[in-house]
């Protein structure tokens, strides 16, 4: 029982003497008592601050798994994902990880004040002077959905953002602007340390190409992870 794994004092208990000499009872100090009841508290307190922070991450995960499992049971289903009514917003679906969220437009990647008001809101940010969705062969959208400066509740925020490592080339992703939508098709992911920002200038003359960014490995801010999609 729990309440006996927090007693500093074990049961009374039959025990065999093997020897001659030893310890077979100590009574801990005062100190020692406090010291053990604050520790276990603090390990208690800590394992629900975990699972407060990686609940929306482990229910993402949980629902990407059962849509794979309900896929391969009934060939042809289509899961969908929850769009709003007004088809005006501009908007991001993936559908093989059910990810949706409406894009902020215009967001500095530079400037921490800026995008944490967008990210903090579960929303996603177009970085600045980056190209809008159908600008045509050599221009770049770059969408971004987490960061560093977002300390340790970046994980709550967005967490469906953060499987975008289970998208492989050919997969789809959908941008919606003005009532037009625009899909791209998965070809190109690289993980790349935190102050690569080269790639916010990235071009392809020959695509048009929109760049997701998510915080990699999963649930972590060490690196960056970029998933290239063209326009077809």
């Amino acid at each position: 029982m729990l309440i006996d794994f927090l007693r500093v004092v074990p049961k009374k208990r039959k025990v065999k003497i093997v020897g001659k000499s030893g310890v077979i009872y100590h009574n801990p100090s005062q100190v020692a008592h406090i010291v053990f009841y604050i520790a276990n508290i603090s390990l208690i307190l800590a394992s629900l601050y975990l699972l407060y922070l990686y609940y929306p991450l482990g229910k993402a995960l949980f629902m990407y798994e059962r849509s794979k499992t309900t896929a391969s049971l009934e060939q042809g289903v289509v899961v969908e994902v929850e769009k709003p009514e007004n088809a005006d917003i501009y908007t991001i679906t993936i559908p093989k990880i059910l990810a949706f969220s409406e894009v902020v437009e215009n967001v500095s990647p530079f400037n921490s004040q800026e995008y944490l008001r967008v990210l903090e809101n579960d929303l996603v940010a177009q970085a600045k002077n980056t190209d809008a969705p159908g600008s045509g062969a050599g221009k770049t959208i770059y969408i971004f959905a987490h960061s560093t400066q977002q300390g340790f509740g970046v994980v709550r925020n967005n967490s469906v953002f953060y499987l975008l490592g289970q998208l492989k080339n050919g997969d789809n992703v959908s941008l919606q602007k003005d009532g037009v939508g625009y899909m791209y098709k998965v070809y190109q992911q690289k993980v790349v340390d935190a102050n690569q920002v080269e790639f916010l200038e990235y071009s392809d003359p020959e695509k048009e190409v929109v760049i997701l960014q998510t915080c990699w490995p999963i649930g972590t801010d060490w690196k960056r992870l970029l998933v290239f999609a063209e326009r077809v």
